[in-house]
């Protein structure tokens, strides 16, 4: 996660939370991003169940449920989470709120303390369901808007309706205060459409606005051709830095996540920019890919993934072992082999000078080079380190 606005234009907030981190304390929720914050931030998967046929959804989520943790073990779960004082604890799916138990773990949460957010496609948000957020504490409703134009989303989401129902429930839960964020999904189809989106999360008064690439899991990997091109990549990269400085002084965040490259190619934009310097340090403390260090994903069936798009490593599961186990005692060969990652990145990616805050996005590498440790493909850094060794075809 790339935080253009505060990278680019909160310095002072950005730098009481780098030198918070370096005293060794949290920073704030907004900032973990940017720190040197050691426990994951975890995604737990409630349900693989949803209501949306989603063309690139990475759980290829379905309209049955399949094997997911039970109530109680579910409590045990955030009990742990909680004792273990993990920042944040992601509530996603498929689609969440289509979880019996969604909002008794919510509620559990709450009350032992566990700051919660909500990942969700925003079509089940009515004002009672709000109410009920707002009640539980959730600090954060994320939702899914993929284009400004209806028809354009539904097509994507495989529903009609989905982008009405999806801009309502910003609404309602915008109006029942609590913090929102519209999300989007970066394909050709809509590149061009992330202005007139932008411009909607100002005109609304959604204060986040963050940018999704697209990864190859799941569906996602049957519309890995419709990816964008590096130059459309760019562009909009570049929209969105523009959009953070000029932005400054309105309340809306933008962001980008599954593409820690962003920040190299910040870098890359800012040659000649006297922050260049203090916003290379701060990526580089944040550190880039963060696969099995600052990210954990549980998913329905409660197997740990060391992200949420590395469905075929499976670390452990947290019904025959204890998260801490999992995760911090006895950490797995593959855990362990990426948290050393940077020494061991093959092709450019491994000869990069932005690898000690990029290091590329390992499921891409997976997907494309079918190695953990090749080179991300879909880089946009123009380089003199040699051509891809896993050259995908652009047109």
């Amino acid at each position: 996660m790339i935080i253009f606005s505060k990278a680019l234009a909160d310095q002072a907030t950005v730098w009481e939370a780098l030198r918070a981190s370096e005293k060794g304390q949290s920073p704030a929720p907004d900032m973990l991003r940017f720190s040197a914050q050691a426990k994951p931030v975890v995604m737990w998967n409630l349900t693989r169940r949803c209501n949306l046929a989603c063309q690139h959804c990475y759980m290829d989520a379905r309209g049955e449920a399949d094997g997911e943790l039970g109530l109680e073990e579910g409590v045990r779960l955030v009990d742990e989470l909680a004792d273990l004082k993990i920042p944040i604890l992601i509530l996603t799916g498929g689609e969440p709120l289509m979880s019996r138990n969604f909002y008794p773990l919510a509620f559990h949460a709450r009350d032992v303390g566990l700051a919660t957010v909500i990942s969700t496609n925003g079509t089940l948000i009515t004002p009672e369901v709000a109410r009920l957020l707002a009640e539980a504490r959730i600090r954060y409703v994320g939702v899914s808007l993929d284009s400004a134009a209806p028809k354009k989303h539904d097509l994507f989401r495989g529903a009609a309706g989905a982008h009405d129902r999806a801009l309502q429930g910003l609404r309602n839960a915008r109006d029942a205060g609590l913090k929102t964020g519209l999300r989007v999904t970066l394909t050709r189809d809509n590149w061009q459409d992330i202005p007139d989106l932008l411009e909607l999360a100002l005109a609304e008064e959604i204060p986040r606005f963050c940018l999704y690439h697209l990864v190859p899991t799941g569906r996602g990997a049957a519309i890995a051709e419709r990816d964008v091109t590096p130059e459309q990549r760019r562009s909009v990269i570049r929209f969105l830095a523009e959009a953070a400085v000029e932005l400054k002084n309105r309340k809306i965040e933008i962001l980008t996540t599954d593409s820690p490259m962003d920040g190299a190619y910040l870098l890359e934009l800012l040659k000649d920019d006297p922050r260049r310097e203090e916003v290379r340090r701060l990526l580089t403390n944040a550190g880039g890919c963060s696969t099995g260090v600052k990210v954990a994903n549980i998913n329905h069936r409660g197997d740990v993934h060391p992200c949420h798009f590395m469905p075929q490593v499976v670390v452990g599961n947290v019904r025959e072992r204890s998260f801490r186990d999992i995760w911090i005692d006895h950490p797995s060969e593959e855990l362990l082999a990426l948290r050393k990652m940077r020494s061991c990145l093959k092709g450019k990616c491994g000869k990069c000078d932005y690898l000690d805050l990029c290091g590329g996005c390992r499921q891409k590498a997976y997907y494309y080079c079918k190695d953990l440790m090749g080179e991300d493909p879909t880089c946009i850094i123009e380089s003199e380190n040699g051509s891809s060794k896993c050259d995908i075809t652009r047109t």
